[in-house]
């Protein structure tokens, strides 16, 4: 077993280390005595101020003695602050942590295992939030609120097209973009004809085409022990692709070697009739162009039988490993997590993090709950952040959408720099 000053030099290598790895941690200090001040660390914007006045004051009227200290921390810039946070002597006892960061934290063993803690609704979690806070078939991050892609689209465009009622199927989805797509060329919309599209999918939008390789089954890779192994080139998700390359070809006008950054100013200016984005982007575009605030609505990308499974953006909460109140932690994370606050955010316009809170949600939230029934995560290796950063998906896509290479030939190569990135050495 570690001393507590070896465990804390253990940690703060590894936490420091590009690729991070496991480091064996033998539990937190004891509690002191007296009064208690659970620190926890939120990020901006993740919960309105009159919700976390109310659980902290439920809180500590159920814990006598114990005080909640709240600190916000910035997107920008987190990463330093838990690494030096969670290597040192005083670390925080409950953290936000966007969804794409609990793994190599609880990796390096910096995170508390959650694993047989009670929580309420846990059966019904979001999928892709479940994902995003196990490691190794292990819970360190419980779900705390999600965010999806939707298919946003101007209403305006959308009734000169003659379209009504949002397609259920993806068959329909190509049907609704081939007659927008008719329509701009008609000059109905005083957009160029060679430049306007259905929907606006550029080539490198990885987030929105990986959906359609979940549709019909895909994945994009698997373990097997110690090994990953690429499933690009399973039947299941070339069909997938092949279903996502043939709809880019005929209702999109996007650049195949384009990503998604432009994906507003598109949508506003008239150049598409939809757009597949985050949820937010129906308020901040009628906010950037207030005649269109009425003429934007949104619905689930369809798939083949159903919403199209989603890629989850959002938070988990988590506990760090090092904290002498993990016992307090837990109970803070369950009062928040749980039926009643998942609620009162989901009325601020958050993704509640469980299915079963489908009736409590409405609007845009709502279209979000509907799409996130079904819901992915990125496999759940410390390496794939070496394939992210190498765009490994980025650029098979673009080779599909601009013609350089078939599916199946995109697919193999993209799965032997899969397989050989993961399991590196």
């Amino acid at each position: 077993m570690m001393t507590t000053l070896t465990r804390r030099r253990a940690l703060g290598a590894a936490l420091a280390a590009v690729t991070l790895g496991a480091t064996a941690a033998c539990g937190g200090p004891a509690a002191e005595d007296g009064p208690i001040t659970l620190d926890v660390w939120l990020m901006k914007d993740s919960a309105p101020d009159a919700v976390l006045q109310q659980i902290n004051a439920e809180f500590q009227a159920a814990h006598p003695g114990v005080t909640v200290a709240v600190q916000v921390l910035e997107w920008d810039g987190r990463d330093v602050k838990w690494k030096t946070a969670l290597a040192g002597d005083d670390p925080p006892d409950v953290l936000e942590m966007g969804n794409t960061d609990v793994l190599a934290y609880a990796a390096a063993g910096g995170l508390a295992e959650l694993t047989g803690r009670e929580f309420e609704n846990q059966a019904t979690w979001l999928q892709g939030l479940r994902e995003a806070g196990s490691y190794e078939d292990r819970l360190y991050g419980v779900p705390y609120y999600g965010g999806d892609r939707v298919v946003i689209y101007r209403k305006d465009l959308w009734a000169k097209a003659g379209l009504s009622a949002p397609p259920a199927t993806l068959a329909e989805l190509r049907t609704a973009g081939e007659k927008l797509q008719q329509a701009g060329a008609a000059g109905r919309f005083g957009a160029a004809a060679g430049d306007f599209s259905g929907l606006y999918f550029p080539g490198r939008y990885q987030y929105a085409a990986l959906p359609f390789l979940y549709d019909t089954g895909g994945t994009i890779a698997v373990r097997d022990g110690d090994r990953w192994t690429g499933a690009l080139s399973t039947p299941q998700a070339r069909a997938g692709l092949t279903n996502w390359a043939e709809l880019v070809r005929a209702i999109s006008r996007a650049p195949a070697d384009a990503d998604e950054t432009n994906l507003p100013d598109v949508l506003a200016e008239g150049r598409a009739g939809m757009i597949i984005g985050q949820a937010w982007m129906v308020g901040s575009i009628g906010e950037d162009h207030p005649e269109l605030a009425d003429q934007l609505a949104a619905f689930p990308v369809p798939g083949t039988a159903g919403p199209m499974p989603v890629f989850l953006g959002g938070s988990n909460l988590a506990s760090a490993a090092a904290s002498p109140h993990q016992d307090l932690a837990y109970d803070w994370i369950k009062l928040m997590t749980g039926t009643k606050y998942q609620t009162l955010l989901a009325q601020n316009g958050l993704l509640p993090n469980s299915t079963s809170l489908a009736g409590v949600v409405t609007g845009i939230t709502k279209i979000q709950m509907d799409a996130a029934a079904k819901s992915w995560f990125t496999p759940t290796s410390t390496k794939w952040s070496d394939v992210d950063n190498a765009q490994v998906l980025m650029d098979m896509l673009q080779s599909i959408a601009a013609g350089d290479a078939t599916v199946a030939e995109a697919t193999a190569k993209a799965d032997a720099q899969i397989d050989q990135m993961l399991n590196a050495a």
